[in-house]
């Protein structure tokens, strides 16, 4: 079944914090790059046999378009992997979520609220981000020891526990390092203002809004306007976004 939520609860992982991420070490586990990555296309192809998803020669192009995006945003990445950017269709996916390795899913759901490939950029380094802070790779480690799995016998690992929140700082650290990242790739700053704030708006309309979440975001939000002027970032007039 497809993965779908209300705006407020899921959108850029605005859900509420489940929990901190940290990095300690699992006892007597030893994970390389090359098992990540392996792991992260596993779990991919179990996302994508799961929610039905399609190849088609639009998603394609629109594929290729989030590649060339997001490869500008890895070649800054302080983690070099081969990230791989795909994209879900589904109207009612207004999220993304990255999965050991480097892959991250785009929803059709999110792309429909961007205007700028700025707002795209943004995004994508969020979850660039939570690859390159180990956040995937913690949970991945998490994940192994509490199923009693090794590497070796990983593919019995589900999805679902890599498309949950990375908690309150697990989120902010994405959300900050990703805009860094992002200027550092050429893209304006002020499209993650535009569009964190476009989630709170929609939030707040929503049937039933959580308090909870529209904190989470103002902290968001907040935090992007302190990095802008207490760095000096450079605003440049932010790019249309060209989807094929």
């Amino acid at each position: 079944m497809r993965l779908t939520a209300a705006v407020p609860a899921i959108v850029l992982a605005t859900v509420v914090a489940l929990f901190q991420t940290g990095s300690t070490p699992i006892p007597g586990l030893s994970l390389s790059d090359a098992d990540e990555v392996r792991i992260g296309g596993s779990l991919a192809q179990q996302f994508i046999k799961t929610t039905g998803m399609e190849p088609t020669p639009q998603t394609a192009k629109i594929e290729a378009y989030l590649q060339a995006v997001g490869n500008r945003l890895a070649a800054h990445a302080q983690r070099k992997l081969p990230y791989r950017f795909r994209f879900d269709p589904e109207p009612a996916f207004k999220s993304a979520f990255a999965l050991p390795g480097g892959e991250i899913f785009v929803g059709g759901g999110a792309l429909a609220m961007m205007d700028t490939e700025d707002q795209l950029a943004v995004v994508l380094g969020h979850e660039i981000e939570h690859v390159a802070q180990n956040h995937c790779r913690d949970r991945l480690n998490e994940e192994l020891a509490a199923q009693h799995l090794t590497v070796e016998t990983a593919e019995q690992l589900k999805v679902a526990p890599f498309l949950r929140s990375y908690g309150h700082d697990g989120e902010l650290t994405a959300d900050r390092e990703g805009v860094k990242l992002s200027v550092e790739a050429g893209y304006s700053p002020q499209g993650a203002v535009r569009l964190l704030t476009t989630f709170l708006v929609l939030g707040q309309q929503a049937a039933r809004p959580s308090s909870e979440a529209e904190q989470s975001l103002r902290d968001r939000i907040t935090q992007i306007q302190r990095i802008i002027a207490g760095d000096k970032l450079a605003m440049p007039a932010e790019k249309p976004l060209t989807l094929p």
